[in-house]
């Protein structure tokens, strides 16, 4: 090999092993250097090969041949053709898309997944905990008649968030105490509903019964776990029910469910829908499936719940999602739009505070709720009763009277 031949096979600076390749063999074809391939494979695996593993020629001759068919195709001047990289671009950006459609599809077959186990293992529990429940502590029923009037009354239990704890200027509020206001409530709402000779209750269960975790702030305002609140809250309102039945022919109990009980912490991943508050409903029929008095109706309007007292529809909702100047409006559009029916009182929640708004001849009541003024309201020196509120129905008038009752 003549020393000129030598120096023009030296390697170039930061010249990696395609391109000396290439190289290699333009010089061979122009005749620069006076090699064939067995002898370019020799000065190659001096420069990229350990000893013991050398190529043979047909491992760069034929790259080498592939190349050179493209080059000369011209498939390497289309690149700096700027309408050829923008169509690469354009073709770069929908695989992009496909990409993350792809991903986000997958993250919320994740999500629902997820939501899915929580559910399950929850449902597991809670039906070993009803069972033992019914077999160790049975709730007692005895069927009799109770000589009522024509009229029909409508319970609202709201925001009982079991497991807060505060204690403020205006209110103290923990487990203990709940149970002490259910307790008052109970007799009370007995004593009215004797006095008005009530034979048909709805008891409308509108959300928040268990405090929850859903952000830091309730983590540490609550004494229990979540499943440990949502197991006795459930069984509070359950014996509620029970005693309830006592002066009463039938009971109707209805739910809608709250925020504080979504699977998801974040409130912008979380779905609406996906709220453990369901389970309530569902233990309040396994505690009470003997007492023939008491009939549990699962809503069939997703987060709203309807039912007809005397004639009349009324619409339930929780709150989170409304305002009380303008649900009346909006449920009674989409009632009428979706199921030909009118709305002539709404009731929600969430707020914590006694209102009334009139639109259009629909009534909006705002209830209070059982747990009263929290740490987050006293900050905002936002004070209200705790309370529950009771309606009396007749067929003429429709809402007669209402009982706020009053817990602190």
């Amino acid at each position: 090999m003549r020393a000129g031949e030598i120096i023009k096979l030296h390697r170039l600076e930061h010249e990696n092993e395609e391109q000396y390749i290439w190289r290699l063999g333009q010089l061979k074809e122009s005749g620069q250097i006076d090699l064939n391939w067995d002898e370019l494979a020799d000065v190659i695996n001096l420069e990229f090969r350990d000893d013991d593993t050398p190529y043979k020629e047909a491992a760069y001759r034929k790259p080498y041949q592939q190349a050179k068919r493209f080059f000369e195709s011209g498939v390497f001047n289309k690149l700096n053709d700027d309408k050829y990289f923008k169509e690469l671009q354009v073709q770069k950006d929908e695989l992009y898309k496909i990409k993350r459609q792809v991903a986000d599809q997958r993250r919320e077959y994740n999500k629902l997944l997820t939501s899915d186990s929580r559910a399950d293992h929850l449902m597991e529990n809670l039906i070993y905990c009803a069972e033992q429940l019914n077999n160790e502590r049975p709730l007692d029923f005895t069927d009799y008649v109770v000589s009522v009037t024509d009229k029909e009354a409508v319970l609202f239990l709201a925001d009982w968030h079991y497991g807060m704890t505060t204690d403020n200027v205006w209110n103290k509020y923990n487990t203990e105490i709940c149970r002490q206001r259910v307790v008052k409530l109970v007799n009370k709402t007995k004593s009215y509903l004797q006095l008005n000779g009530i034979g048909t209750l709805h008891c409308v269960l509108l959300g928040d019964g268990a405090h929850g975790s859903i952000h830091t702030g309730t983590r540490v305002a609550s004494e229990e776990d979540v499943c440990d609140q949502l197991m006795h809250v459930s069984e509070i309102m359950a014996e509620a029910i029970q005693s309830l039945s006592e002066v009463t022919n039938k009971i109707n109990v209805h739910s809608c469910y709250g925020n504080h009980l979504r699977t998801i912490q974040n409130k912008n991943d979380s779905i609406h829908s996906d709220n453990m508050e369901k389970l309530i409903p569902w233990w309040i029929r396994q505690r009470l499936q003997n007492n023939s008095k008491v009939n549990v109706i699962e809503s069939e309007y997703k987060e709203f719940t309807k039912l007809n007292v005397l004639g009349y529809n009324i619409c339930c909702v929780h709150g989170d999602l409304d305002n009380i100047k303008n649900l009346g409006v909006t449920v009674n559009t989409l009632f009428s739009k979706l199921y030909s029916e009118t709305i002539d009182y709404t009731v929600s929640a969430d707020k914590h505070h006694l209102e009334e708004f009139e639109s259009f001849d629909i009534e909006n009541i705002l209830v209070r709720c059982l747990c009263g003024t929290d740490d987050y309201a006293n900050d905002k020196r936002l004070y209200s009763k705790a309370g529950q509120t009771l309606m009396i129905f007749n067929s003429e008038d429709g809402r007669e009277s209402t009982y706020n009752i009053k817990l602190n």
